[in-house]
C-alpha cells in the first residue's frame, strides 16, 4: 500500500496572513486538526495545527480572556477601556518548512516518519505539487482496512 491509496486528495491550505481567529473558524468549519501554510502562488511555507494554537493562547498576557480574542471585531469594549484583540497571524506560529514524502512511498516509511519526528501529518507530494496529505487517522483506517482482508493463501510443499 502507498502514499497515495490512503492520502486525503482534498487539503485544506491556508494563508499565513490570516488570523487565529480566522485559522480557528475555518479548523472547525472544515473538521481539520492541522493544515499546510501557503504563499499566494501555492508554494507551501509551512504547517499550522491545533497546538500551535493551543501553546499560542497558553502564552498570551495573563488576566486577558481568551473569548476577547475570538471576535473578528478590532476592538472591543472591555467595561471602561477598549482592548485590541489578538491579530497575532498564522505565519508568526507555524512551523516553518513540512515534512512532505512522495505519492509513491510505501505506508509503512510514512508511519515511520510521522513516529520518528513526532509529527500528525505528513504531505504528499506528485512531482514538486502538493497532491494530498496522511494524518495519523488515514493511517488508522489504512490498518483497518489491512486487519479486515483475508490472510493470503499459504502455499504448502506438497510431498512427492
Amino acid at each position: 500500500m502507498l502514499a497515495k491509496d490512503i492520502m486525503r486528495k482534498k487539503v485544506v491550505a491556508v494563508e499565513s496572513w490570516l488570523t487565529l481567529p480566522e485559522l480557528s473558524k475555518i479548523f472547525a468549519e472544515k473538521s481539520i486538526s492541522g493544515a499546510p501554510v501557503v504563499d499566494e502562488a501555492g508554494a507551501i511555507l509551512g504547517v499550522v495545527s491545533q497546538t500551535d494554537l493551543v501553546r499560542t493562547r497558553r502564552e498570551a498576557p495573563a488576566g486577558v480572556p481568551s473569548y476577547h480574542r475570538e471576535f473578528d471585531d478590532t476592538v472591543r469594549a472591555a467595561g471602561l477601556h477598549f482592548e485590541e484583540l489578538d491579530r497575532t497571524r498564522v505565519e508568526q506560529i507555524m512551523t516553518p518548512g513540512a515534512i512532505s514524502l512522495d505519492e509513491m512511498t510505501p505506508v509503512e516509511k510514512v508511519a515511520k516518519v510521522m513516529i520518528d519526528s513526532h509529527i500528525h501529518r505528513v504531505l504528499i507530494t506528485r512531482g514538486e505539487k502538493l497532491a494530498g496529505i496522511v494524518t495519523t487517522m488515514d493511517l488508522m483506517r489504512a490498518l483497518i482496512t489491512l486487519a479486515k482482508r483475508p490472510a493470503p493463501a499459504r502455499r504448502r510443499a506438497h510431498a512427492k
